[in-house]
């Protein structure tokens, strides 16, 4: 999601094993310390029925991996 998707534009994904969903929206692209290429995210996951909404901030890594960072 972090990668491929535009700001507001959501990623869905379900675990098949726990039956949760997840959705993973890029809300802002900033810059943390050197490192340009960092956005920060919302997560909306439904577990058991039940919403949980989580925020945070990742950025790309060299390797091209993504790392929360805050």
């Amino acid at each position: 999601a972090l990668e491929t998707h535009n700001v507001g534009q959501p990623a869905y994904w379900n675990n098949k094993k726990s039956g949760a969903a997840y959705k993973v929206t890029p809300v802002k692209d900033v810059t943390v310390g050197s490192n340009k290429y960092c956005r920060e995210y919302q997560t909306v996951a439904t577990i058991n029925g039940q919403q949980q909404k989580m925020y945070g901030t990742a950025c790309r890594q060299p390797d091209g991996s993504w790392k929360a960072v805050k």
